[in-house]
């Protein structure tokens, strides 16, 4: 008798682990739809925010090509004082030595 009750309970236990396994697989299919879908939602949000972005940045580079040739005076100016800013920004750092730190090692003196 002791045989057949261990007997009944491995079966017991085994209808048990094919219904746990059964619903597990029916979470993973459940939980595999969700996520494909949120990634598919989420690419379309990308896309649309991509072409909205690059609608923009179009639009106000020609915008800025439309100022520039109205004012040519003006962007001429702008590019000149960029470069001398430039050229004395170069200056200064080039000029003044390397201070002794912890990568001064690094510098051939």
């Amino acid at each position: 008798m002791a045989n057949f009750d261990a007997q009944g309970q491995i079966t017991a236990l085994r209808e048990e682990i094919e219904k746990l396994r059964q619903e597990l697989a029916a979470q993973s299919a459940e939980t595999y739809e969700d996520i494909r879908n949120r990634a598919g939602n989420a690419g379309r949000s990308v896309r649309a925010a991509m072409r909205t972005g690059a609608d923009y940045v179009r639009s106000e580079g020609a915008a800025a090509a439309g100022a520039a040739r109205e004012h040519p005076a003006a962007v001429s100016t702008l590019v000149l004082m960029a470069g001398l800013a430039g050229l004395m920004l170069g200056y200064l750092l080039a000029s003044e030595p390397p201070s002794p730190s912890k990568y001064s090692r690094y510098w051939r003196h």
